[in-house]
């Protein structure tokens, strides 16, 4: 297997990231640029950091969805620099700028595990490439994902490459009751997924019960780096056996284990009709995490971090992360 290879990271502060119109706040420093996976493909990643000088609480590594990317979430990175923490994300393979694999199909996934690969490879570059830029060459780690992102920030977890010491989930999707009918598709999506890999045949979610407000709903219909298509069948049969294989993993009910020596906070809206909640309760209850939290915020849809009520996530996730990160490390990077 071939190791991957690093670029040198490009930085700036207060402008708009490069190859794509988000705008980076004044005074906050970020770096973005593209890393290669040990499949030598071409990965783009952006990290966010507070101000030069400031106090750096730790640093979180945040996945984005299926068909998303990673710079659709400014506004939680603003906030979580503003409370002392840098972030770290990428765009997976075949999502956002990233290049695609064999199977050039956008918001495709061929390979679950490899998802899982290419952010643990990620991680060991940010190590390399973007700690060293600031104070603090070995920051905690918290890990953080959204939806479909918050399935392979746990497997991450669960492959003990890295060490973290917190996560935390937004509307995670981990599993879904099993009805009738959705065995059936279960049955059939198997061998499709071999044979007609690239194929659209499982409709897409209903984006607007993705988002309350019609303005974020129109904003991504209009990204041209979000997959709007519906769903392959090898995506979906790559899921259903990451949620078999994520509930079945005896680590998350062993006291002893990596995975339970980390903080874990859910943070899922009232009215998500997208993920599964029943399941995702279950899951969390079956964790033997001493530090566990299910927090439900009523009204709010699945997206929780772009919801109107979003003000209230925000607080309610910085004041849990100030809780369990309290030291600050001052930050003398000029």
């Amino acid at each position: 297997m071939s190791a991957a290879t690093w670029a040198s990271p490009s930085s700036s502060s207060g402008s708009l990231s490069s190859s794509f119109g988000v705008h980076v706040p004044s005074g906050l420093r970020h770096f973005e640029g593209r890393f290669q996976n040990l499949r030598g493909q071409s990965l783009f990643y952006f990290s966010l950091y507070p101000p030069s000088k400031r106090t750096l609480r730790g640093v979180v590594l945040y996945l984005h969805g299926a068909g998303d990317h990673c710079r659709r979430y400014m506004s939680l990175y603003e906030c979580l620099c503003q409370e002392g923490f840098g972030v770290i994300s990428y765009d997976m393979v075949n999502h956002g700028a990233s290049d695609c694999d064999g199977h050039k199909t956008r918001g495709h996934v061929r390979s679950f595990r490899q998802l899982v690969e290419d952010t643990d490879t990620y991680v060991a570059f940010a190590k390399n490439a973007i700690f060293p830029q600031t104070s603090l060459l070995m920051p905690p780690l918290i890990i953080a994902g959204t939806s479909f992102g918050s399935l392979v920030a746990l497997h991450v977890v669960l492959s003990g490459q890295h060490k973290f010491y917190a996560g935390f989930w937004a509307g995670p999707t981990v599993g879904m009751e099993m009805s009738t009918p959705w065995k059936v598709q279960a049955a059939f999506i198997q061998p499709l997924a071999l044979l007609l890999p690239r194929v659209r045949l499982v409709p897409g979610v209903d984006y607007e019960l993705l988002w309350r407000d019609p303005g974020t709903l129109e904003d991504f219909k209009a990204d041209v780096l979000a997959t709007k298509s519906d769903i392959t069948a090898r995506t979906m049969q790559q899921t259903l056996s990451a949620m078999h294989r994520l509930t079945k993993d005896k680590s998350i009910k062993q006291a002893g284990s990596g995975f339970c020596a980390i903080s874990v906070l859910f943070l899922v809206g009232s009215e998500d009709h997208i993920a599964d909640q029943g399941v995702t309760r279950k899951f969390h209850d079956k964790f033997a995490n001493m530090d566990k939290q299910f927090k439900v915020f009523d009204g709010v849809f699945h997206s929780v971090f772009e919801d109107p009520k979003r003000d209230l996530v925000f607080a309610f996730l910085c004041q849990w992360l100030r809780d369990r990160f309290p030291e600050l490390h001052t930050d003398k990077t000029s």
